[in-house]
């Protein structure tokens, strides 16, 4: 519950939906180290999953919904490749990773260098253009492993109790999952530079988020409140005032807080306020 939330909080904060992961943790094995069989650095052996929440983004034609995949190698370098799952209709019908196959045929929005040693940009890569979805890409992250890869989840036990003790239990079209509310009373935002300059971004407005559990987590972000519009503007002036090529995150909900890292050419002031303007 807790890897959802911080996902459905990015969207809040950029105003925007689509995410290519461009910078990881090094994926280990903690039971090879007490083994006695070396680092316990993973080697992937191709393309892993990253089990992020799935995030649809709904256009006239059907509805994007963006994930990322890790290789890593044996010394620990690491591609990452963000792809599309398309489905047409009203509704987006999301992944079921209920066996966790991280095969998947098609071509890739974004690819991203991720070297363990060395890594002189957090958020290069390259977008394809010409890939179906890359209409819906908007942010570029770097993320801890509080995701986890195809079931090898990392998270905190303590957080993800008190996530699910904090939501309260509805069912939405058919499923049943948790409800939370957000709002200035208990939701804050820290932004932060790298250059000396931090701002508590002004959470207005109220907002609601339903996270279900059907084979894995799927969050549906209500922001219709037209208050919205002042988040994103203010995150946008942020950027353009203060902005370098990579802004930290805090994120603190109820006392539980969790940071990342977004970047890229694409986050910047003008993307930020176009998707402000088109949606408000």
């Amino acid at each position: 519950m807790k890897k959802a939330l911080y996902l459905g909080f990015c969207l809040v904060l950029a105003m925007g939906v689509g995410c290519a992961i461009t910078d990881y943790d090094l994926i280990v094995d903690n039971d090879q180290v007490s083994n006695g069989q070396g680092s316990g650095v993973v080697n992937t052996n191709g393309k892993a999953l990253i089990m992020s929440a799935g995030v649809a983004t709904i256009w006239s034609d059907g509805t994007d919904e963006l994930f990322t995949m890790v290789d890593q190698k044996a010394n620990g370098d690491r591609t990452l490749t963000t792809y599309n799952n398309f489905s047409t209709g009203g509704e987006p019908t999301f992944r079921d990773d209920l066996y966790c196959n991280p095969d998947w045929q098609g071509c890739s929005i974004f690819t991203a260098p991720d070297p363990e040693v060395g890594d002189v940009d957090s958020f290069d890569g390259t977008t394809n253009v010409n890939c179906f979805g890359a209409r819906s890409l908007s942010l570029l992250l770097g993320t801890t492993r509080y995701y986890g890869e195809c079931g090898r989840a990392k998270l905190d036990l303590s957080s993800r109790i008190s996530m699910a003790n904090m939501g309260r239990i509805t069912t939405v079209v058919g499923q049943e999952g948790l409800l939370y509310d957000f709002n200035r009373n208990n939701t804050s935002l820290m932004l932060n530079n790298n250059a000396g300059v931090s701002m508590n971004l002004p959470i207005t407005g109220d907002y609601t988020m339903f996270v279900s559990e059907n084979g894995r987590r799927q969050i549906s972000l209500n922001m219709t409140n037209p208050l919205g519009a002042n988040v994103g503007r203010a995150f946008a002036d942020f950027l353009r005032t203060y902005g370098t090529s990579q802004t930290d995150v805090t994120i603190t909900y109820n006392g539980i807080s969790a940071s990342f890292e977004m970047g890229g050419e694409r986050m910047n002031a003008s993307n930020v306020l176009g998707f402000v303007n088109r949606k408000f």
